[in-house]
């Protein structure tokens, strides 16, 4: 971590304003555990407790707030995104300086330009194009006719299947894998016959990948994650789906094929969303819930926490809770 910052330097870098000079701090902590030196922020009114103990050198927060401070502040419109500004000041990502290792193996008619960093075991398959500035990371497996856009970084033993397409400034974390085939089989003669997926998979600019994750190529048509989506680890987005600019999505969530997610979706951990359906812009999903119906009203809450019973009878009771809330209504 970097030390040494002022408190008029951070101010200054999240154009904040701050209520002394000279001080300094050493690195971000937490309300309950922050010692002197260090650097924490305050959002919730349930940590007030918290933020009257603090024992913390400087307190980001906002504005109303200053009179339950004990300590130095900082003010800003938003702490928390304070916080995620600073965290990337206290702890920069690592600088590779550009190189390609010896052992990397490279097909024919690819492109690496000379501000790369290629790190020990990676194969690189045929027609492959790699824009400026790309870092990736050793036991990296990318097939044939792939394109990874500038200043993109691939993490450890993550797998590029052929024909995707990355944009620039997206973080694919390890052991991602990215256009595997979709789940597609047809049923005939006692037997399932497994349909060839001919779509492929693009993920525009500035999107992140969760370790674990996976993303299966379209059947027909590709597999589409939007400008600026955040998906967590160990989720799974099934064939033809399309999740629309700047969602995101928890851990262990999965979405089955040909579901359009719109923009701005936040989707709870392990949260299910059936196949073929279509889920507003700005819709947040509770953690846990299952959607087995298209959303078409923008910016509300769903959840839907239940017991399992056997089908016909958790019909009944869905359907009865129905008959129940239109009463209500």
């Amino acid at each position: 971590m970097l030390q040494n910052k002022s408190i008029e330097e951070i101010a200054s870098f999240l154009n904040g304003k701050a209520s002394s000079k000279g001080l300094f701090v050493f690195r971000i902590n937490s309300l309950a555990n922050a010692t002197k030196g260090d650097i924490t922020f305050y959002t919730d009114s349930k940590l007030k407790s918290e933020l009257l103990s603090t024992k913390a050198s400087v307190v980001i927060l906002r504005k109303k707030d200053i009179s339950a401070c004990p300590t130095n502040y900082i003010v800003v419109d938003d702490p928390y995104y304070a916080f995620s500004q600073i965290s990337n000041l206290f702890n920069p990502l690592k600088n590779h300086v550009p190189c390609v290792k010896e052992s990397v193996k490279i097909g024919i008619n690819s492109t690496i330009p000379s501000s790369c960093f290629i790190d020990d075991f990676v194969v690189i398959g045929d027609n492959v194009v790699i824009g400026e500035s790309v870092v990736i990371q050793s036991g990296v497996k990318i097939e044939d006719n792939v394109s990874i856009g500038s200043n993109s970084k691939l993490q450890q033993n993550c797998v590029i299947k052929h024909d995707v397409k990355i944009g620039k400034n997206c973080h694919i974390f390890s052991n991602a894998v990215i256009g595997s085939d979709g789940f597609g089989y047809a049923f005939n003669n006692q037997q399932w016959n497994k349909i060839q997926q001919l779509g492929s998979v693009v993920i525009m600019d500035n999107v992140d990948i969760g370790a674990n994750t996976t993303i299966d190529r379209g059947a027909l048509q590709d597999t589409i994650i939007h400008e600026g989506v955040k998906i967590d680890n160990q989720v799974q987005i099934g064939h033809n789906c399309e999740i629309l600019d700047h969602s995101i999505i928890a851990g262990c969530v999965g979405i089955a094929g040909s579901t359009k997610i719109g923009k701005f979706c936040k989707i709870g951990g392990a949260a299910m969303i059936l196949g073929h359906l279509e889920i507003a812009e700005n819709t947040t999903i509770s953690p846990g819930t299952m959607i087995s119906k298209s959303i078409k009203t923008k910016g509300k809450t769903f959840t839907g926490i239940f017991p399992f019973f056997e089908k016909n009878d958790w019909i009944k009771v869905t359907m009865l809770i129905k008959r129940l809330l239109r009463k209500r209504d």
